[in-house]
């Protein structure tokens, strides 16, 4: 991974960060982040985050961004909706777009944007309610990717990490002893 101390995680600033000069390897997200990120902040749709070297602020090596959504209760595993209210539909964190710039290619950025997603999701979690983070992967590898983070298959398309397993994947809590 990134050494992180070379980065930090911002909200995006139109007037810092250099979003025409980003490039990934989906067209559709690099266009999100040159035309519609700023919008949709503006709207609060959904918040962006962008990581920046700390010797350049103004270059963007990756970005996601966060969102409420909801989960079908029926849609998720039994061991985790047993202590869970039986409301149809739960509150929980979605995950809409993750994308490293071209530059920054095997750095171990996108390590370092899932981490920050995860943990401003957990710590979000205490003030709106929120069950897990979502995620809508684009890909055959987009999806392997989300799978090393401990996210599992929600539906056809979607895959979801239990909020409660965050802590242990940021490393923040011990597993409980079977």
């Amino acid at each position: 991974m990134a050494d992180q101390s070379q980065f930090r995680v911002e909200i995006l600033d139109p007037a810092v960060h250099c979003r025409e000069e980003f490039s990934c390897e989906s067209p559709e997200l690099t266009g999100f982040l040159h035309t519609r990120a700023r919008r949709e902040a503006k709207s609060r749709t959904s918040a962006c985050f962008v990581l920046v070297p700390v010797a350049d602020p103004g270059q963007i090596a990756g970005f996601y961004t966060l969102s409420a959504t909801s989960i079908e209760l029926e849609k998720l595993p039994v061991e985790l909706t047993r202590k869970l209210p039986r409301y149809p539909r739960l509150p929980a964190t979605l995950l809409g777009r993750l994308a490293r710039a071209l530059a920054f290619k095997g750095q171990g950025i996108g390590d370092l944007l899932m981490v920050d997603a995860l943990k401003r999701s957990y710590e979000s979690s205490s003030i709106v309610g929120s069950v897990a983070v979502v995620v809508d992967p684009k890909d055959g590898p987009a999806a392997k990717f989300y799978g090393t983070f401990g996210f599992q298959p929600l539906d056809e398309q979607k895959m979801f990490l239990p909020m409660k397993a965050v802590p242990e994947w940021l490393g923040l809590e011990k597993p409980d002893a079977p």
